[in-house]
């Protein structure tokens, strides 16, 4: 069975213009390894059955079929297997630290005489919160996952929203967190929408999303085509919108904020200078140096952003 087409661009609100891919139910399960086996079974789904990728006529990549509320609750609560999710890795801690780190500097430039209020959304099992709360950030969740909402909450340190209704009674807030999120909602423009409604004058945004330019797209479907693979960043049943570096800004523009700070453009940089205080021999340090230059000039703009609402 080859699901419909019946999701218009979340952006424009255009029509497709064209599927790009079908992918079968076997390889999008194959490619996240947190799934459980019994996937056909929980989603009522069959291992042959596909699922469309299309484009819009402004070029944009998304998942053309609209997964209805039960099948998405049914693939974040019960396909997941979440003693598998909750990373607690020293790699993904390192990553988290380093971005919170870079977030709070933005911060300590902007700040106020009075206690700033945070609203993490999509909060998952608690990471960032724990990173970013303090006695100067009263920090608030927002997960609709009961599972992942739980884990945060459960030792009293946050508290979670999961009706995104409640976010006025929380609000305003002066910083918004929403890292690898905007992939997964039918509708990003509503949530950006949902931020501008509960914003503080001038609140700060980090935001995160997989980039997918058009030579990721073209190698994904292509391995796709060829051997039946598929990476797990193109997955129609999770990530609905696929977003390159300049669909995002222009996303972000067009719902009032501006772009101050392009964190992922800087990544380069950082590894390149991770090695700066070990030892090393002049001719050593002269590459090293050379090799940062390089990075510097190569930079590229990302979908790892931190803005500010205008």
């Amino acid at each position: 069975m080859r699901y419909p087409v019946d999701r218009a661009c979340p952006l424009t609100g255009e029509p497709a213009a064209r599927v790009v891919a079908y992918a079968p139910a076997s390889v999008v399960a194959a490619s996240n390894p947190t799934y459980r086996e019994n996937y056909p079974d929980i989603l009522g789904v069959s291992p042959d059955d596909e699922f469309p990728f299309v484009e819009s006529p402004a070029g944009f990549l998304y998942a053309g079929w609209t997964p209805p509320d039960d099948f998405l609750e049914r693939v974040y609560e019960d396909v997941i297997d979440h003693s598998r999710t909750v990373t607690t890795t020293i790699a993904y801690r390192q990553t988290l630290l380093e971005f919170g780190a870079a977030f709070m500097r933005l911060i300590l430039e902007t700040k106020t005489n009075r206690p700033l209020h945070l609203l993490d959304f999509g909060c998952g099992y608690g990471a960032l919160l724990n990173i970013l709360g303090s006695r100067d950030i009263i920090s608030v969740g927002y997960e609709p996952s009961a599972e992942r909402a739980g884990t945060t909450t459960a030792d009293g340190r946050f508290s979670v929203l999961t009706d995104p209704a409640s976010m006025a009674e929380a609000g305003p807030f002066d910083l918004f967190v929403c890292t690898e999120v905007l992939e997964h909602v039918l509708d990003p423009r509503a949530v950006l929408r949902l931020f501008k409604a509960n914003a503080a004058p001038g609140a700060l945004l980090a935001v995160t999303v997989p980039q997918c330019e058009a030579a990721d797209v073209s190698h994904a479907f292509g391995e796709l085509e060829a051997h039946q693979r598929l990476s797990g960043v193109f997955n129609p049943w999770e990530h609905l919108n696929y977003f390159t570096a300049s669909s995002l800004r222009a996303l972000l523009s067009e719902e009032g904020f501006k772009v101050v700070q392009d964190y992922g453009a800087a990544e380069p940089m950082r590894q390149a200078g991770a090695s700066v205080g070990r030892p090393a021999s002049v001719k050593d340090r002269v590459r090293l140096g050379i090799a940062m230059a390089r990075r510097s000039l190569a930079r590229h703009p990302s979908t790892q952003l931190f803005c500010t609402s205008v």
